[in-house]
């Protein structure tokens, strides 16, 4: 199983300043008979067992019905970690808030636009890259993360990230073959950045994070200065959340619209397959994982080493997870597997199967 977890290579990025809580754990049971208690003690005692975990967060209706913080000294709900890949659903928010906004017109519009006036050479092929096939992780262009060696080492301590990603041979024709790529993603975080004149850091910090309540937040960089798209936003389990329940209610936080409701349908919707690339996760949106278990369909942003955020519109769930990777890299797609069979056989089964006369 350890092939699986090779898109999450577990590269420390300079500068990463992890803040530790030592507040006690926090346990809330909201008796309620529309959920099972029973089968969300278990799940929290099962993950408890999980080397390095440090969060597991459920959230019922909009309410955080049940959390907890582990290994004594790990985080509190604001305390943040580099919450690797799931940063690519979050890109995936402030593009559709781009959208929304105007600084894009289309999903159509080309690598061409934004891109070509910052190197030297775009070939022809690379610039006609669309913003849809770089959401969809169908560029066509090689890289190598699922199944096989990561190159994600390789792209981060290249002399320019940028260029690394622009000079990739192509294997498929664009639009066709789901192929992960933190490239891809990157090259998203570049788009936005040239398309509103921001970073992808600060345009969240006006239209995502501050109107969501998110507190402290960390966003790593390359070399040229743009935000990673794909990985490198540090934020707190309570965050995580906060995205969750955006994405539950259709953009909307605190009675505030902040991401059209059209942009979470169609980021939320499959439009490729992948292959099954990963457990569960047979389905692709726009850098959401989309999957179906017990007949309920969900939408999960994924990171390396154990960090989730799922979305289950129909049971009215979300729910975050956590897990130290720097320390753990030969255990952590051992972690991954642990924690992503645990908030499926586990955490969800608790709002299905009630057993309540």
């Amino acid at each position: 199983m350890k092939k699986y977890f090779n898109i999450f290579y577990p590269i420390i990025l300079t500068g990463l300043v992890l803040v530790s809580c030592t507040s006690d754990n926090a346990v809330n049971n909201i008796d309620n008979p529309e959920y099972d208690d029973k089968k969300i003690d278990e799940a929290f005692q099962l993950i408890s067992q999980v080397q390095g975990i440090r969060s597991l967060v459920v959230s019922f209706n909009s309410e955080i019905i049940r959390e907890e913080y582990f290994n004594n000294t790990g985080p509190g709900p604001d305390s943040i970690l580099d919450v690797r890949s799931v940063t690519k659903s979050i890109t995936s928010t402030l593009i559709g808030i781009a959208l929304d906004k105007g600084y894009l017109k289309s999903l159509n519009q080309t690598l061409d636009e934004f891109i070509a006036p910052l190197v030297d050479t775009l070939s022809t092929k690379m610039g006609a890259i669309t913003i849809r096939q770089l959401l969809t992780m169908t560029a066509g262009f090689e890289w190598h993360e699922i199944n096989e060696e990561s190159e994600f080492p390789q792209f981060v301590y290249a002399p320019d990230q940028l260029e690394y990603v622009l000079n990739k041979p192509f294997i498929h024709t664009p639009g066709t073959v789901f192929n992960y790529s933190d490239g891809a993603a990157h090259l998203t975080s570049v788009v936005l950045t040239e398309a509103t004149g921001m970073s992808a850091s600060e345009f969240a910090n006006v239209n995502l994070f501050e109107p969501l309540g998110i507190g402290e937040r960390f966003w790593y960089e390359d070399n040229r200065g743009y935000n990673y798209g794909g990985v490198g936003l540090c934020i707190g389990p309570h965050d995580m959340i906060k995205i969750g329940q955006l994405i539950m209610q259709k953009g909307e936080y605190n009675g505030k619209k902040i991401v059209s409701e059209n942009w979470i349908d169609k980021a939320t919707s499959v439009h490729i397959t992948t292959n099954n690339a990963l457990p569960y996760l047979p389905n692709y949106g726009y850098y959401w994982w989309k999957g179906n278990q017990y007949g309920h369909d969900f939408s999960m942003a994924v990171g390396y080493g154990g960090q989730f955020i799922l979305i289950v519109h129909d049971l009215s769930l979300v729910a975050s997870a956590t897990c130290e990777f720097r320390e753990l890299s030969d255990i952590s797609g051992q972690n991954w597997n642990s924690i992503i069979n645990i908030i499926m056989n586990n955490v969800m089964p608790a709002f299905i199967d009630t057993n309540k006369e």
